[in-house]
């Protein structure tokens, strides 16, 4: 047996690309072996993207952008979005009461007393996301100690409403800290929950993907996750909120943060009055560079998942109304004014104010449980879980190829059953009769559109798939859809062709190429 023959395996798993009119499927174990090559060759240039960008191929999350809204669509269900109403200080806010920011202790304090002021339309628990540890010279900080109580902890205890305090790390003893007024002798919050608002974006795109659990503090520094016990820990404001309604098991890692789409009708509040209602669409199947070709370049961006509305609003609003939004409901409130940098890129929605990604992972939790996406990476050991959801993706994309060969063998062979008529024969003379530059264009017009086309298909299928799969597998898209997006690129590069002809055709000379379409 030559030394050729010996890898014939290898050559006939490497020759699913060849575009040839003598192209035939390859047996099955042959068949297999091919995916899993094309899935090799896309880790390597996955690698190489690492390499190059320290990170990752930031071409690679144009993919993944396009994926979130589809995802969002068809594997999110909007199950717990009316669990959730944010409230927010902004401009409408500030002008309706005369006030400027930041606003007193004291104004804080009234506004929390008017979200319990009906016993009978009480929240479930408070969230508010505004940090309190500078010092500034506000007499009425002991006014916000005593509402928090009032609310916390009331006379009846069936009136009372958990409170959830924004806090930033600290270096003391405690591993959140606000100011002194607000905290007890053992230097805890007396009648609030400090939780965690850390929000690391994407170094790459700058989006938010991920949503941090818990941090500890070690000698070097704070880390991601519990820790081991005695570390300094704390949790983060989505963890702590929905810890109140279900029990989750232990953490398992930051989570992959999946928005929904479909907003929520109640959109009351001025600053988002600029936005559509996220609704489903089968457009978002197309590619975001073809969609491209006919969306406007100032389309509004789509509304936040949940029903936001301006603090400002519940002096206007009827009882029935503010019933509606606070009894039994999550309520988050948030800042959306100038000179206050607070806010979140969303890979769905665009940029939002801070609160909302707060408001999105306690979506999350109530909606998955314990069984929340995780987010992993492919440097990760927890690339392994990544393994079999991308090789089904994958084979999707292979097998759209393989079958858009299979159309491309019958083309040919009814382009060659042509030549029988009278009428072929004369457009075929008038082609001929063409000038060089039709001869030359045509054929590497319909190549290139045929390129297009398939290109497309597959993208199409492996978005497609990879949303129907939130559903099975535990883990975030953004890795899946990093390695479909290489997958395309060495599809589109004919990366494996040519590594067949490296390895076993040295020598030969380039093949001319072939109309196709």
């Amino acid at each position: 047996m030559g030394e050729q023959a010996r890898f014939q395996w290898l050559k006939e798993a490497l020759s699913f690309c060849d575009n040839s009119k003598q192209w035939r499927c390859p047996r099955w174990p042959i068949l297999l072996l091919s995916v899993v090559m094309l899935m090799l060759v896309s880790i390597v240039f996955l690698a190489i993207g690492d390499a190059l960008n320290a990170k990752g191929a930031v071409l690679t999350r144009f993919l993944a952008r396009a994926q979130a809204p589809l995802t969002a669509q068809w594997s999110y269900p909007p199950q717990a979005r009316d669990q959730i109403t944010v409230l927010l200080y902004d401009e409408e806010f500030l002008t309706g009461t005369g006030s400027a920011w930041p606003i007193s202790y004291g104004e804080h304090a009234s506004n929390l007393k008017r979200l319990v002021a009906d016993t009978n339309a009480l929240p479930k628990a408070i969230f508010l996301d505004i940090t309190f540890g500078q010092v500034r010279d506000d007499k009425t900080i002991s006014q916000l100690a005593e509402a928090l109580c009032e609310i916390q902890n009331p006379k009846k205890k069936e009136h009372a409403v958990p409170v959830f305090l924004a806090a930033l790390p600290s270096n003391g003893l405690t591993p959140l800290a606000v100011r002194k007024e607000l905290m007890n002798d053992k230097g805890m919050a007396a009648c609030a929950t400090l939780v965690g608002v850390d929000y690391f974006p994407d170094p790459l795109d700058g989006l938010a993907w991920t949503y941090e659990l818990s941090r500890h503090r070690t000698v070097e520094g704070w880390r991601h996750g519990p820790g081991a016990p005695g570390d300094p820990t704390y949790r983060s404001a989505a963890l702590a909120m929905a810890q109140l309604d279900k029990k989750l098991g232990p953490e398992v890692g930051p989570m992959a943060l999946v928005w929904g789409l479909n907003s929520a009708k109640e959109q009351r509040a001025a600053t988002l009055k600029n936005c559509i209602r996220g609704e489903p669409s089968w457009s978002r199947l197309i590619p975001g560079v073809l969609r491209k070709l006919w969306e406007p370049e100032d389309k509004l961006p789509l509304c936040p998942y949940h029903a936001t509305l301006s603090m400002d609003q519940l002096n206007v609003m009827n009882p029935v109304e503010i019933n509606a939004h606070l009894k039994d409901k999550f309520v988050m409130v948030g800042a959306n004014v100038p000179g206050y940098n607070d806010f979140v890129h969303s890979p769905v929605h665009g940029l939002l104010p801070g609160i909302h990604v707060h408001a999105m992972a306690l979506d999350n939790f109530l909606t998955f449980g314990d069984r929340y996406l995780v987010s992993a990476e492919w440097d990760k050991p927890s690339r392994k879980e990544l393994f079999l959801p991308s090789l089904v993706v994958v084979a999707v994309v292979f097998l759209i190829h393989l079958l858009w060969n299979l159309v491309r063998r019958r083309v040919w062979a009814f382009w060659r059953h042509l030549h029988a008529f009278q009428d072929f024969q004369r457009w075929r003379r008038r082609y001929r009769a063409s000038p060089e530059w039709a001869k030359w264009a045509t054929p590497r017009l319909l190549k290139g559109l045929g390129w297009i086309v398939r290109l497309t298909l597959q993208t199409i299928a492996a978005m497609i798939l990879i949303a129907l799969l939130q559903k099975v597998f535990r883990i975030g898209m953004v890795p899946v859809a990093e390695l479909v997006g290489m997958t395309l690129v060495a599809e589109g590069l004919d990366v494996v062709r040519r590594l067949k002809n490296f390895l076993f055709e040295p020598t030969a000379r380039p093949r001319r190429a072939t109309p196709s379409m």
